[in-house]
Order: structure tokens, then C-alpha cells, then sequence
């Protein structure tokens, strides 16, 4: 998509979160963010983020982090650590001091601190693990590579023992604390999600291993996941659960915000103080309305909807009339692709109209058995176009966003 044409000199709907360049995008909140940063004006501070897919926690921690490096408290590297399925504590420290070491080398106030013998120490440790990684295959320190002992995923070599590495972590922060960052570095690790990428025994090693880490001085720590996991820190790692400083849940923003949030990306991203979108308001409020105000989702799906367009099409804007029809055509076209059977559909197409429903409310509406409407729904579960969660002694449904805006017309 060409967005010059639009009058905007980049993608307005972009998914991604924001950066330091974008803070300025960052909307609501106000609350939440007040608290968190009065938390990091204290010294190795731990605070857990947790919120829906979708809903904006990694912009929420990238807002804390950079604003407070803008107040000289921290020092923060540019990206947050995606915490991979299968990473041992090995694995994450490696991917901070690479991280660490590359942030330090691409900014000019660090440029006497380069010579130091802690950093090139650190350097050449970081380059040696990243060397081995790469004879077995592995794209070490991508921030988003896969390593651990599943199907699919290569085994990862012990290079460094952790204690080692985390000397390193130590020189590392004792140098931008002499560049002036007075409480260290802030760290944010993301998809600490329970269940989704991450099982629970290999997270509850994984944190309960980082644990004496975060407790380096100077070291400062956002662990950023969906929901549940604060409450899986509290039941399940009782090391790391005595020393979180705070947690937060991150809400989707209420419509209000919302819009203030379109109108914040039209100036910023706009040529001209005149400049609109070509998609009316009510499109928006209909896509917050059926993902639940997941902004994510949202401007994902206007991004689609918007790429199914040629430009030449677009005489006007793209109303709700227009939008409609094409967000339920794209939505089962990408269905389809998971060669679905009938009944797996009359069974998507409920979880649409039921709230949370579970296999025996299912099975009552198409006169099934529970136990055969469970195994349908777990295979779409498999196919990740519904999602379970146990309640109790029993497990509900809710359907992806695709399988809703495919079927949001069956309940009209």
C-alpha cells in the first residue's frame, strides 16, 4: 500500500509497538503508567505486565522504559527480548549482554566506554556463543529465534555457564552506571506467555533460574506476558513471587481512547494538517467492537482490508457497508485454509453466538454428544481457530478473530 497517495508519508495502521521514535503514539493508560513509574524510581525493581494478546503490553513496557531513559534513570536497550519456547537461563542471559553490547556500540555517548576491557570481554564472549550457535544451525541472538528440545526446535549448546554470564551482566551494567544511567539497566522480556509458547515446567525452571540474576544490582526487569502470569509467578515460582515489586494488568483501551489513538497516528504520520484516512470512523469502532478493542487486530485486519483494495477503487473512503462484506470474505477465506469439515464449522459458528461456551452447551444446540463435541473442539483448538481455558472443573471456548468476523453475521 502506497500511503503517499493517502497523504501520509508511512503506514498509519502499522502492528507493530511503538519505539522511541513512535512514544508520541502512546495513548492511554494513565493510570497504570503513573503508578509504574513511580515504582522505577526505586532501585532493582521487578514489575510483571499482563494483558490479552493484542492489547498493547509491549508498547506499555517500551513507554516505561524509554520514558524513564529519557530522565537518565535507566539505561535500556532499543528492543525488548522475546523469550523463546525451550531458552534456558543460559539462552536469555546471552541474549541480554548481546543485546547489551550491541546497544552500547550503536550509541555515540558510550564511545570512550568501548575500549573498556569489562565491554570487550563482553563482546567477545557474545561473539564467541553467536559463532557456536551458528555451527549448529542456530541463528543465535535474533530475538525471536527458537531453541529448546521440541519438535522442530534444535537443542541448544551450554557454551557459558550462567554464573559466568552473569559477571558479564554485572560489568556491563557498572558501565553505563559510569555513563551516567544511575539505576542501571531496565530489561523487558516478552512472551512470557503460560500455556501459548511456553509450558508451565519449562517456565517455572526458566524463571525460578533467572531469579538470583535479577537480583544483580542494577539490574531492573519488565516481564511481560499474557494473562495468568503473575498468578502463575505466585503458584508456581515462590523464589521470584517474594521480590516482584508491582504488577499490572494492561485493559484494551475504552473507545474514547481509541479514537484518540487514530487521530494521534493521522498527525503524526500525515503530510498535511488536512490529511484523513480513507476509512470511515465506523469501520474502527466496528473492528474494536468485534476483537474487543485488541489494537493489534484491529489495525492488522484495516491493514487487510485496506491491501484488498486497489487504490484506483478508493473514490471516496471505505464505509462499514463496504467493509463488512469483505472483512466476512477474508475472514473464511483464511478459515478455509484449514480444511475445515462441516461440522467443524457448525461448531466454529456457535462459539461465535455462545459466550465461553463449553462442550456440553454445544452438544445440546446440535443434538451431539458432549464427549464427540470435544474432540471437534479440540481439534480446533489444533487448528487455532478456537482457544480453550479451563474454569474450574470445567473448560470453555472462545473462537479466533477470524472465526469471528467470518461468522459474526450467523447471530444478526
Amino acid at each position: 500500500m502506497e500511503w503517499q497517495t493517502f497523504g501520509f508519508k508511512d503506514d498509519p495502521l502499522k502492528t507493530s509497538p511503538i519505539t522511541k521514535p513512535t512514544l508520541a503514539l502512546f495513548t492511554g493508560h494513565s493510570e497504570e503508567t503513573r503508578i509504574c513509574m513511580r515504582v522505577l524510581t526505586g532501585s532493582n525493581v521487578r514489575i510483571v505486565v499482563e494483558g490479552s494478546r493484542g492489547v498493547g503490553t509491549t508498547s506499555f513496557g517500551n513507554y516505561l522504559r524509554f520514558t524513564a531513559e529519557s530522565k537518565k534513570d535507566y539505561f535500556t536497550p532499543g528492543t525488548e527480548i522475546k523469550v523463546e519456547q525451550g531458552w534456558r537461563a543460559e539462552t536469555l542471559l546471552s541474549a541480554i549482554i548481546s543485546n547489551f553490547v550491541r546497544e552500547m556500540e550503536l550509541r555515540s555517548e558510550f564511545k570512550k566506554l568501548i575500549p573498556d576491557q569489562r565491554f570487550q570481554s563482553a563482546k567477545s564472549l557474545s561473539t564467541r556463543i553467536a559463532e557456536t550457535y551458528r555451527s549448529f544451525g542456530i541463528d543465535a541472538f535474533n530475538f525471536g529465534a527458537s531453541y529448546g528440545k521440541q519438535a522442530g526446535i534444535v537443542t541448544q549448546p551450554i557454551i557459558v555457564p550462567s554464573p559466568v554470564l552473569g559477571h558479564h551482566l554485572e560489568d556491563l551494567i557498572a558501565l553505563v552506571r559510569k555513563a551516567g544511567y544511575k539505576n542501571g539497566v531496565l530489561l523487558q522480556l516478552n512472551n512470557l506467555d503460560i500455556g501459548e509458547i511456553h509450558n508451565q515446567v519449562e517456565m517455572k525452571y526458566l524463571l525460578n533460574a533467572l531469579r538470583d540474576y535479577t537480583q544483580i544490582d542494577g539490574s531492573n526487569w519488565l516481564l511481560v506476558g499474557d494473562i495468568g502470569l503473575r498468578k502463575f509467578i505466585a503458584q508456581q515460582v515462590d523464589r521470584l513471587d517474594d521480590i516482584i515489586s508491582y504488577e499490572v494488568t494492561i485493559n484494551p483501551l475504552p473507545l474514547s481512547d481509541f479514537s484518540e489513538m487514530i487521530n494521534k497516528r493521522i498527525r503524526f504520520y500525515g503530510i498535511s494538517e488536512k490529511v484523513e484516512l480513507p476509512i470511515d470512523k465506523e469501520v474502527f469502532n466496528y473492528l474494536y467492537k468485534i476483537t474487543h478493542g485488541r489494537l493489534r487486530y484491529i489495525f492488522g485486519l484495516a491493514s487487510r482490508l485496506m491491501n484488498r483494495l486497489y487504490i484506483g477503487d478508493l473514490t471516496d473512503k471505505v464505509t462499514l457497508d463496504i467493509a463488512r462484506p469483505m472483512l466476512v470474505k477474508l475472514g473464511r477465506d483464511r478459515i478455509k485454509r484449514s480444511d475445515i469439515t462441516l461440522i467443524e464449522e457448525q461448531v466454529l459458528q456457535l462459539l461465535v453466538t455462545i459466550p465461553h461456551a463449553n462442550a456440553t452447551s454445544i452438544a445440546t444446540k446440535l443434538k451431539k454428544t458432549a464427549q464427540y463435541i470435544g474432540r471437534v473442539l479440540a481439534i480446533l483448538v489444533d487448528k487455532r481457530l478456537a482457544f480453550s481455558k479451563r474454569e474450574g472443573r470445567d473448560r470453555t471456548y472462545t473462537p479466533s478473530i477470524d472465526a469471528i468476523i467470518a461468522y459474526i453475521e450467523v447471530d444478526r
